[in-house]
């Protein structure tokens, strides 16, 4: 019952005709200039917005509202001036996050998770993520020097942060596993194993590893850095005997029925590979595994499509949508290819290599 309305959420709605379509049609132009300022003051909104929610995390601000505190002894605190602290707080507020009870600041019961250290991270990690990397963006576009080969970070703190915001995601998608069928049994069993392609530094991999003791992972990421990151965080989770990094691009990949379950976020992966990729890691799964595939790609001229697409082009991964993906995927073999329930700008399709 339950995977009937997982497959009728995502292709059933699609099939039928309930889930709503973008329009393809371009927006009417702006009427004037006070309608261009009016954007740029948006732009300039959501600009000062992440910074200033970013400094409540990167200062410990975020840390210290785990419990009620007045406005001066959180400035005392950081050795923040009292006015910007004021500001802070009065931002928080705006957003619904914290309220004053008499003289204190209180965390509201949606924020409270976010002021201890696992999801406080998490927090953090959202807001440093896109601001560093889109600072990168804006530098290199900016000198001459950008182009689109994809994801080549090499600063420390933004892998980091990528990692954490993997780790947020998978965390909050472990429940949703049970609803593909067989995976769930597959991951608890004795020689379960997992494929995480582009792993980084093993966001994935840990989490997964850390919620399945018998699952072991071949975290694959060819770049150096990030796999030694990698490598170091595997090590702190005490998890080196079970997560096994391999500097190797997913389209040499030659194991044969080896895996349980695959993700493989082809957002970083260019169109010169990708039915290669797909071709390959159909042979490297087991029969009745699972592949997990993140889409970020959208048609559409609204905002939010445009921006996604702009993501993918800057990671690499050109701008392949869902409806684009599904029929690669079926004709190699994959059956069913579905696309998990949600509106979130990161989409999931789930496609199983046939048990027989």
């Amino acid at each position: 019952m339950l995977w009937r309305a997982y497959a009728f959420l995502s292709h059933g709605r699609d099939r039928i005709g309930m889930q709503r379509r973008r329009s393809s049609r371009r927006p009417p132009l702006v009427k004037n200039e006070k309608d261009i300022l009016r954007i740029l003051e948006k732009a300039d909104e959501a600009i000062w917005l992440a910074s200033a929610l970013s400094l409540c995390a990167e200062c410990g601000l975020l840390l210290s509202l785990s419990e009620p505190i007045k406005i001066d002894v959180l400035a005392r605190k950081h050795s923040l001036p009292q006015p910007l602290v004021r500001n802070f707080i009065d931002l928080l507020i705006g957003l619904g996050l914290v309220y004053e009870d008499d003289e204190q600041v209180v965390s509201g019961t949606a924020l409270l998770p976010f002021t201890a250290s696992e999801n406080f991270r998490a927090f953090r990690a959202s807001l440093r993520a896109p601001l560093l990397q889109s600072a990168t963006f804006h530098r290199r576009v900016r000198e001459g020097s950008f182009t689109l080969e994809g994801w080549t970070h090499t600063d420390d703190t933004i892998i980091e942060a990528q990692a954490d915001l993997t780790q947020m995601w998978a965390r909050h998608s472990l429940s949703k596993l049970r609803y593909l069928p067989g995976l769930i049994s597959r991951l608890e069993s004795p020689g379960a194993a997992l494929l995480d392609v582009g792993a980084g530094a093993a966001g994935l991999s840990i989490i997964l590893c850390e919620n399945f003791p018998q699952l072991s992972a071949v975290a694959l990421e060819p770049a150096p850095h990030p796999a030694k990151l990698g490598a170091a965080r595997v090590e702190a989770a005490k998890l080196e005997h079970r997560v096994r990094f391999r500097q190797q691009y997913v389209e040499n990949i030659e194991d044969i029925a080896a895996f349980d379950l695959v993700f493989v976020p082809q957002i970083f992966l260019p169109d010169s590979i990708i039915e290669e990729a797909i071709a390959r890691l159909y042979r490297a799964m087991r029969p009745g595994a699972w592949m997990l595939m993140a889409v970020l790609g959208r048609e559409g001229h609204d905002v939010s499509s445009v921006i996604v697409r702009l993501k993918n082009l800057v990671w690499g991964g050109n701008t392949r949508t869902v409806e684009k993906l599904r029929p690669r995927l079926a004709a190699v073999g994959f059956n069913p290819v579905i696309r998990a329930p949600g509106s979130q700008a990161v989409q999931m399709i789930c496609a199983r290599r046939p048990p027989f």
